[in-house]
């Protein structure tokens, strides 16, 4: 579940203080097939993201979060998958509480490797994600966060 690992990161590492956010993955479902070999299967999930009492916009998250989306998972149309959603609420000291559901695909296959934990078929593999960064960073324009300084750092 590297997307899961990823968002993770991002919103305890890059946009908030980790002690207020908490993501968890629910819905999960299992999809493969069964025959003669395994040669992999795909999960899907649902990722929660709940962060309470923060000193940020709910918009300036929300576009970490669009970054996050164009570096690793620009093909959610073609998953099918639905865009991500939201609340949040406004607290009597400016701060917010903000909650975003985001559905994930991910697809683990089989790659041989010499000290690969599964042997099939007198070959080694290691069970493997698919998930990495989609885009090259470098084809993307632009996009720097340069709101107030301490607010969020830059989006990396």
């Amino acid at each position: 579940m590297k997307a899961l690992q990823s968002l993770t990161d991002l919103f305890t590492q890059s946009v908030t203080d980790a002690k207020n956010v908490e993501l968890w993955a629910e819905d999960g479902q299992i999809d493969c097939t069964q025959g003669l070999s395994v040669d992999g299967f795909d999960i899907a999930y649902t990722v929660n993201i709940n962060m309470s009492d923060v000193d940020v916009q709910p918009e300036t998250l929300m576009m970490h979060l669009v970054v996050w989306l164009n570096q690793y998972d620009v093909d959610r149309s073609t998953k099918g998958l639905e865009a991500p959603t939201f609340a949040t609420q406004r607290l009597d000291n400016g701060k917010f509480d903000i909650k975003l559901k985001i559905d994930i695909k991910e697809a683990y296959s089989l790659e041989e490797s010499a000290k690969g934990i599964w042997k099939q078929g007198g070959g080694r593999f290691d069970c493997v994600s698919d998930f990495t960064i989609a885009v090259i960073e470098g084809e993307l324009p632009a996009l720097e966060f340069t709101g107030p300084v301490g607010d969020l750092p830059e989006c990396s």
